[in-house]
Formats: C-alpha cells, sequence, structure tokens
C-alpha cells in the first residue's frame, strides 16, 4: 500500500513538471520585473534542478556516468548556489571580493571532486547530498540576515531551508548505509519519501521567495515616504513621530532639542540658481548626518531647517556637539560649477524633559533661541530656556 502511494516514477515526473512550471512563472515575474534579477536566478535555479533531475534518471538506464552522474550532480547543486545568489541582495552579507574568491575556489573544488568520484556512485552521491545540505543551511543563514522585519515569514523560510538541509543529511546516511539494507521495500519507500519532501519543500521555497521582492518593494515605498526626497535625512512628518515616540518611551530623560537654519541661503539661490541650493543642502545634510551620532535624530523639516534631538548626554557636551557642528559647517565648502559656495548656519538649542514639556513647546523654544542666533550675527549657538 505504502509503496504504491509513494510510486518513485510518479513522483520524479511530478517533480520535474512542478518545477518546471515554478521556473517558468519566476521566469515571467523576470520579465515583468528585469531590475530584480534574483527572478532570473530562482528560475534557473529551477530549471537546473529540473535538467539535473532528468539527467540523474540516466542511471535507471545504465547511461554514462559522467552524464547521469557528473552533470546531473552539477545541475542539482548548482540549484541552491543560484538561490543563494538570488538571495544575497536581501540579506546584510557583504559579498567582498574575498568572499566572492573563496566561492570561486569551492565551486571549483567542488567541480573537481565530481570529475574524481562521478564513477563511484556511493561517494558521488554522499558528497553531492551533504555539499547541498552546506548550501542550504547558507541560504539559511542569509535569511537570518535578512534586511525586512518580518520575523513570522523569515522564519518559515529559514525553517523550510534547514529542513531541507535535514533531508540531504538523511539521503546521504540512506546512501551510505543502503548496501546494508535487506529487501526490496524498504530502499525504494525511503527514496520515495525523500523525493516526495524534495518536492513539498521546493515548492513551497520557490512560492515563497518572490514575496521576498514584494518585500523589498514595500520597504523603498516605507522609506521613501519618510524621507526627504533631496537630502534623505527624515522628512519633517517621520521626524516628528519619532520625537513623539521618543517623548511616550523615555518621559523621565532630558533631551537636548537643537534648531539648525542655513545663514543667507535666500542670497545663494538669488546668486547661484535653486540648483546650486539645493546642492549647498545636501552638502550641509551631509555634514551634519556625520558629525551627529547614530543614534541622534536628525531630519529636514523645512527648506533651509533642519531639526535635531540628543538624548543621553548634558547640557555642556551637547553644547560642545553643537560648537562643532558649527566649526564643521563653516570649514565645508560647495562646489557648483566655476564657483566655490562657503555658508554657515546658526542654532537655537534647549533642554528639555519629555514628562515636564510637550514636543510643540520644546521645538517652539529651539526655534525662538535660533533666531536669537540670527539677530547676534548668524553662525552663532544660541541656548535657551522653557
Amino acid at each position: 500500500m505504502f509503496s504504491s502511494v509513494l510510486h518513485l516514477p510518479t513522483l520524479i515526473i511530478f517533480s520535474l513538471l512542478i518545477n518546471t512550471m515554478i521556473g517558468f512563472f519566476l521566469l515571467i515575474l523576470y520579465k515583468r520585473r528585469p531590475k530584480d534579477f534574483c527572478f532570473k536566478y530562482w528560475s534557473l535555479s529551477c530549471f537546473c534542478f529540473v535538467f539535473g533531475g532528468l539527467a540523474s534518471t540516466g542511471r535507471a538506464f545504465n547511461l554514462p556516468a559522467f552524464f547521469s552522474y557528473f552533470i546531473a550532480d552539477a545541475l542539482l547543486i548548482s540549484a541552491p548556489l543560484l538561490v543563494f545568489a538570488g538571495l544575497i541582495k536581501f540579506s546584510r552579507f557583504r559579498f567582498t571580493k574575498r568572499k566572492r574568491r573563496y566561492l570561486k575556489l569551492g565551486i571549483a573544488g567542488t567541480v573537481i571532486i565530481l570529475l574524481a568520484t562521478h564513477s563511484f556512485p556511493m561517494v558521488v552521491n554522499v558528497f553531492a547530498a551533504m555539499t547541498l545540505a552546506c548550501l542550504f543551511l547558507i541560504c539559511s543563514q542569509l535569511i537570518a540576515t535578512s534586511v525586512f522585519n518580518e520575523p513570522v515569514y523569515t522564519r518559515i523560510l529559514r525553517t523550510i531551508f534547514i529542513l531541507h538541509s535535514l533531508i540531504m543529511l538523511i539521503q546521504a546516511f540512506v546512501y551510505v548505509l543502503q548496501p546494508f539494507l535487506v529487501g526490496e521495500i524498504v530502499t525504494p519507500n525511503v527514496t520515495s519519501t525523500i523525493l516526495l519532501s524534495h518536492v513539498m519543500l521546493t515548492t513551497l521555497t520557490a512560492l515563497l521567495l518572490p514575496w521576498l521582492s514584494f518585500l523589498k518593494l514595500e520597504r523603498k515605498l516605507i522609506i521613501k515616504s519618510q524621507r526627504d526626497g533631496l537630502t534623505k535625512l527624515s522628512n519633517r512628518e517621520h521626524f516628528f513621530t519619532s520625537v513623539e515616540r521618543h517623548w511616550l518611551n523615555y518621559p523621565d530623560r532630558p533631551v537636548m532639542v537643537m534648531m539648525i537654519d542655513i545663514d543667507h541661503f535666500k542670497a545663494v539661490n538669488d546668486n547661484f540658481g535653486h540648483t546650486a541650493g539645493d546642492r549647498v543642502i545636501k552638502r550641509i545634510a551631509s555634514c551634519l548626518g556625520k558629525s551627529l551620532r547614530s543614534h541622534d535624530l536628525l531630519g529636514r523639516i523645512g527648506g533651509e531647517e533642519f531639526a535635531v534631538l540628543i538624548a543621553n548626554e548634558t547640557l555642556d557636551t551637547a553644547e560642545k556637539i553643537a560648537m562643532r557642528l558649527l566649526s564643521k559647517v563653516e570649514s565645508t565648502s560647495t562646489r557648483f560649477d566655476d564657483n566655490t559656495i562657503s555658508v554657515t548656519v546658526s542654532i537655537g538649542m534647549i533642554e528639555a524633559i519629555p514628562i515636564e514639556h510637550k514636543v510643540l513647546a520644546a521645538f517652539s523654544a529651539a526655534d525662538k533661541a535660533l533666531y536669537t542666533s540670527k539677530h547676534k550675527g548668524r553662525n552663532k549657538l544660541t541656548i535657551g530656556v522653557l
């Protein structure tokens, strides 16, 4: 009964048809979104699995070992390797020149071993299964370093890769133990079960992988809605949303609020044009971003106006940071055509305690301090009070 349900030739045909259809589905997605090379890699992965599976069926017809073992296993190993290539762009993995060199050496070593062992069925089968297991574990690790904050989705995909790796390990043990298994019932059933697991896991993987691209698109749209188009800093809405969140999470901790404005910016636009003005804004934004810490909040809240929230620092330290910003901006210049444009900024800063002061009141006080800096001659810092 069990043997008839898991009929091996039927499973092989079913597996190859499923992967062929998924391969064409991913190819269509790639044609629709040619910039997403991941679909191309994953489509090729399915086709490698199909042609590798077809080549491996030659073992039942006593075809040359070079075709039925070397070519077959090379294609089957290429399948998760192409999945890996498509996953790289979605992870925080840095594919440096050194790592690429190691990958090339690993591929070359694998080809050499396959060539050397393809005449020894058990050896090449065990090696191929172990290699596939390692590749699926690597893919699982890439998902673990995903740039997406989607724990349920990434956990499911990681689980599938780990299960695929375990199936490969079981298959390797079956190949090792096969000479010691007695009877014709056990081995076909084990092989059929492994192949059925292949079909299920491969199908699930191929159906879930495209969601990575859609998640990436969604992430881009979210970031675009939160970032200023010119400077890539937080826009006004996102900046104040982040400030409100900080106000709620740390009500008892004092914070320093800065308002920063570029001095005589209208003169830059009048004398050099708005394109030059945009370049100056970008330059100042870059200067501010590099001078502040990664956990400080920085946003562009107006044309030439920026806002900063500094947490976990004393007023004296914040004052030193502000003076450093003044000095840094003053020493920075922007090249536009044949002109060198130098500007300064004015800063207004106050100390606020979230539980005692509202966000609007804090930033209004910092804004008043900013205008005091303007009236004092610009390129100055004024510390206001609430």
